[in-house]
């Protein structure tokens, strides 16, 4: 099943109705159990492609429950090796050897989401963090949750839990949200996410032929900025179709996006982008490896050294986990080196400066809006390994040249900067018209019209399923 998708708010709905009735915990467990038993079933191709992925979550069942009896450190610790490695393995990582993989054809969508859920209730359990003990019903509804299956977002036991046992209540206020933010997320996917990709791959079809310096220039650096804002069009539409239809189930999801594209610096960008996955990796990964590293080199002074080195090996990981090939390890490197040479700027002008001089100057007009510009091209920077093969990068170098791609890179950074502060101002006008828009006629309208359009687009026009881009992680 896709999802968004049509099909997927109407198996919602069917879902909604039969929580509906407030017969218990038990009750609305069953419920669930069943739908994202069923949900699960729409991708299996058969019953055995269902079996190394179904492997996987008795093992991690099997661990969480060993941990939770037997604190054994080192036990606790090959544990979350064997499960990442289990990982690895079944996703096919280049560094697996061919000879190592299962021949048949196995279900991995969604692999990645519930191996985050695995082993945060596996470090839970070892910490004594879960709120209560986990069944193998709930542990089942967890790793399976239909809303956050496919794609995150990645939400934490604690959180799920409060929900299974009390949903949240629906009010008609929130359904009216809820429904503007599903109407949202399909526009997003269904409209937007394909009209930008398409245009992207159109520039990267122009980078091919004969083309003057100044069409080199333009085509370059449309190819760069393109590409982030469909990504961001793809996974937050998606984010926000399923946010808003888990509402309608009495689950409140995390949020994912904080818009991203306003940040100064990197560090900030991964704190409004894909949320859930940079919390799930700062809290399993950032904090206990800094920890790890304080207790090991007690003195003051390296901290920040060690800061600097956690953010560069948590935010490779982040980058690695995006796919299984070589590109990927070169895209987690320069991820990872986006966040540590941010740290280490800000640490080397906070020394310069001083604390109070370096914010004074990190909240001028003019060094904020570049800062974008400059965080917005390392983004561009960093995606170029998310879309782009060896030959690929090496084509487009061949042909636009090196004066093309260094006039498209400053291009970016200096259009970015110029348009940042002109259109945080036009999208904070909208924002307070939209909030002051009452929740009637006009409100009721706009988004309806909005709707009218995704309909036309995924109905009449016969469109395909849409392609969400982190489905494949």
């Amino acid at each position: 099943m896709s999802v968004p998708s049509l099909e997927f708010l109407v198996f919602c709905a069917c879902v909604a109705v039969l929580l509906a009735p407030s017969f218990g915990p038990a009750w609305r467990q069953c419920v669930l159990l069943v739908a994202n038993v069923a949900f699960f079933a729409t991708f299996a191709t058969g019953p055995v492609s269902v079996v190394p992925f179904a492997v996987f979550l008795i093992a991690g069942f099997g661990a969480m429950r060993f941990v939770e009896r037997y604190k054994n450190r080192w036990v606790f610790y090959s544990i979350l090796v064997g499960l990442t490695f289990g990982l690895c393995w079944l996703k096919r990582y280049a560094f697996v050897p061919s000879t190592a993989l299962l021949a048949n054809v196995y279900l991995t969508v969604g692999l990645s989401y519930a191996f985050f859920r695995v082993v945060s209730l596996v470090v839970d359990a070892y910490q004594n963090a879960l709120p209560a003990r986990v069944s193998l019903v709930s542990y089942a509804n967890y790793t399976l949750n239909f809303t956050t299956f496919v794609a995150g977002p990645i939400q934490l036991y604690p959180p799920f839990r409060r929900d299974e046992e009390r949903p949240a209540r629906l009010s008609a206020e929130v359904a009216g949200r809820a429904t503007e933010r599903i109407v949202m997320g399909l526009f997003k996917v269904m409209v937007a996410s394909p009209a930008l990709l398409f245009a992207h791959q159109h520039a990267l079809q122009w980078s091919g032929s004969a083309l003057a310096l100044p069409a080199r220039v333009l085509d370059t650096g449309l190819i760069l900025a393109i590409y982030p804002a469909y990504i961001y069009a793809n996974i937050s539409g998606y984010t926000d179709a399923v946010i808003g239809a888990a509402r309608f189930l009495g689950m409140e999801l995390p949020e994912n996006f904080n818009v991203p594209f306003v940040a100064r610096g990197f560090i900030e960008f991964w704190g409004r982008w894909h949320m859930s996955l940079a919390n799930w990796f700062k809290t399993y990964v950032y904090s206990p490896m800094l920890l790890a590293m304080m207790r090991r080199f007690p003195s003051a002074a390296a901290a920040p050294t060690l800061g600097v080195l956690a953010y560069f090996v948590t935010f490779f990981l982040v980058g690695v986990w995006h796919g299984q090939t070589w590109m990927f390890v070169i895209f987690g490197f320069v991820n990872g080196a986006g966040m540590s040479g941010n740290k280490l700027y800000q640490l080397a002008m906070t020394r310069w400066m001083g604390r109070v001089r370096y914010q004074a100057l990190c909240a001028h007009p003019a060094y904020a809006a570049v800062s974008s510009g400059l965080t917005f091209f390392w983004l561009c920077l960093v995606l170029v390994f998310f879309w782009a093969s060896w030959t690929q990068l090496g084509d487009l170098v061949r042909v636009a040249g090196a004066p093309a791609i260094g006039l498209a890179v400053a291009a970016v950074i200096l259009g970015f900067a110029l348009l940042y502060w002109p259109a945080i101002a036009i999208a904070t006008a909208a924002g307070r018209i939209l909030a002051k828009t009452p929740a009637g006629y006009l409100r009721a309208a706009g988004y309806a019209a909005v709707a009218v359009v995704v309909v036309t687009v995924a109905v009449i026009f016969n469109a395909p399923a849409p392609q969400i881009a982190y489905k494949a992680f």
